[in-house]
């Protein structure tokens, strides 16, 4: 009853607001009075004019024209009298006019809600709503406190700079308030002194990924394949193995990886929709699946090895894999100079020359890849080349 009650009551003051100001005015125009006043100043002026006239003040020719100048100001004050009584006619009818179509608008809203609205339903909590200040003023305090807590941990760190636990703390408090490359330091920190800790290799591995924008660069490849001595059938150490497969263009070879990570993996592991995932789109790039429009994953591939070419290099011995790799790598780097534009033929040949050892040629790649890459490229590549400066 009391909803009704605060509805109607609503009603009334929408249709108050709305029709008040139609009427608040409308007997306030005094143009009508005072053309009225003016018609009765003007015939009064036109009798002083014939009494002067008669006492001999003003001549035939004078009288005659203040009689015309008068009669002229007599009638058009009689018009603009005529002009404003029309007006006010008109706007009457439109007030009214109006005031009918608003009541009627209201009257159908009313009408339309209590058809299809749920008047009992209880309100959404304001606090609940994302962009709330109350949730704005949550995520402001978290990253408030966050930054806190890797102030107190630097301190600590300061005084126990042998401290794992602290430097993997610091690590997740860097990367919650989004400092890609302060929590990559960390989590370095942290793996250089548990090095056959498997958790701090992976995710130091991880880190290094999320530097570079998604991409397994040359040092995050070097911190997977350690990762892989320590625990070789580590679901994670796999996943970003067969990633940077790839993302260097051997797409056949990542989806056997990811098919047998998968046939691995116990039902429900968390990792599992995530790896599906990549699956399907090596199967679309491989034509195996209908295509499926993905830009994020198809800005990571690059062009592949062709089939012959991975046969090949599988079968052949150390020595003979090292022989064809350099040749191939030869072969990328003279194509390389014909078309230096091809950006993630500079990053495949870093990461070819990185394996083969030869850092001089990978940061010469890169900074090429720089000089000749879009704008919108080159803070990747500047993060790679920071990466690989700073690797020992």
């Amino acid at each position: 009853m009391l909803f009704w009650i605060i509805l109607t009551i609503c009603f009334l003051i929408a249709v108050a607001g709305i029709l008040l100001p139609l009427f608040r005015y409308r007997n306030e125009n005094t143009a009508p009075k005072s053309h009225a006043q003016n018609i009765t100043v003007y015939k009064a002026q036109l009798r002083e004019l014939a009494a002067d006239q008669q006492a001999g003040l003003l001549n035939e020719t004078e009288a005659a024209s203040a009689r015309l100048e008068i009669e002229r100001c007599l009638l058009k004050a009689a018009e603009q009298e005529q002009q404003g009584a029309d007006h006010q006619r008109a706007t009457g009818t439109s007030r009214i006019f109006l005031a009918v179509i608003t009541i009627i608008i209201l009257l159908g809203a009313a009408g339309f809600y209590l058809t299809i609205g749920t008047p009992g339903m209880p309100d959404f909590l304001l606090k609940d709503q994302k962009h709330s200040v109350a949730k704005q003023a949550e995520k402001d305090a978290l990253s408030v406190n966050k930054t806190r807590e890797v102030i107190k941990i630097q301190a600590h760190l300061i005084q126990n700079p042998s401290d794992a636990t602290a430097w993997h703390a610091l690590g997740q408090y860097q990367s919650d308030l989004n400092r890609r490359a302060e929590a990559a330091k960390a989590y370095q920190r942290w793996y250089e002194l548990e090095p056959d800790n498997i958790n701090a290799a992976v995710t130091y591995g991880e880190s290094l990924i999320m530097f570079s924008e998604g991409r397994v660069g040359p040092a995050a490849l070097l911190m997977l394949k350690r990762a892989r001595k320590i625990q070789p059938r580590n679901p994670a150490v796999r996943h970003y193995l067969a990633l940077a497969q790839y993302q260097a263009g051997n797409v056949e070879l990542a989806l056997a990886h990811w098919k047998k990570l998968a046939a691995d993996s116990k039902p429900g592991a968390p990792w599992l929709r995530q790896l599906n995932s990549w699956i399907g789109q090596a199967e679309r790039d491989l034509g195996l699946r209908p295509a499926m429009n993905n830009p994020a994953m198809n800005k990571m591939a690059a062009p592949r090895l062709s089939r012959e070419e991975q046969q090949a290099i599988a079968e052949m011995s150390s020595a003979e894999q090292a022989q064809m790799i350099k040749g191939m790598v030869g072969r990328l780097q003279e194509k390389m100079e014909q078309d230096p534009t091809n950006i993630e033929g500079w990053f495949r040949l870093a990461k070819a020359y990185t394996v083969l050892g030869q850092k001089e040629d990978a940061i010469k790649s890169l900074k090429t890849a720089l000089e000749h890459a879009p704008d919108d490229r080159k803070s990747q590549i500047k993060k790679q080349l920071e990466v690989l400066t700073k690797q020992e």
